[in-house]
């Protein structure tokens, strides 16, 4: 089985209705949490394909000031390793809350991440837009495993489920298909 997985810890969201149409954003956890890092490591250690998608290397979440605050405690602690009252109220309407880089993955992997994402902004600071592919897949190297494998998506809108799909069989099995890119897997806000 393939499993495809956004790639940074992403913050995830409750929303409530507060009456006359009106909607709030509660923080309520991170993804993945302990159960789903424990299904990604049984799922490397049996050498399954693992794709991770990195839309973008963004290691932050802009919060208004109100929604930080709603947080339980530990998701504050897991975000920012502060416990709620030793958090200072500087007065700014946004807090900007850094999430940590795949810590979900081995260090070697979340290693091999930070290459590609490097060498993948290179690439995207010296080509235009209109001739990259909708996804961008890190290439098979010797001497490293064959899962996970990291890509990133440049055109998410553009493309669809079925085309994801195609894309990571040929990505995993060689497949000689047409070049199929890839499509979203759903946003967690």
């Amino acid at each position: 089985m393939l499993v495809i997985l956004e790639g940074p810890a992403r913050v995830v969201w409750h929303e409530t209705a507060t009456g006359h149409g009106q909607k709030n954003w509660t923080p309520t956890g991170l993804w993945p949490d302990e159960a789903q890092r424990t299904q990604v490591r049984e799922h490397l250690d049996g050498e399954r394909p693992l794709l991770v998608l990195l839309d973008d290397a963004r290691s932050h979440v802009p919060m208004l000031r109100e929604e930080w605050q709603a947080a339980p405690c530990r998701v504050v602690h897991d975000l920012v390793g502060a416990d709620c009252a030793d958090l200072a109220d500087d007065g700014d309407e946004i807090v900007d809350v850094r999430l940590p880089f795949l810590d979900w993955l081995p260090q070697a992997h979340r290693e091999r991440a930070a290459r590609f994402l490097a060498e993948s902004d290179a690439e995207l600071s010296r080509t235009p837009m209109a001739l990259l592919p909708p996804l961008l897949a890190e290439e098979p190297r010797p001497g490293l495993p064959r899962s996970p494998r990291f890509a990133r998506r440049l055109l998410p809108n553009a493309l669809t489920a079925d085309r994801l799909a195609a894309a990571v069989e040929h990505l995993f099995t060689g497949a000689q298909r047409p070049h199929a890119a890839t499509a979203g897997c759903e946003a967690t806000r």
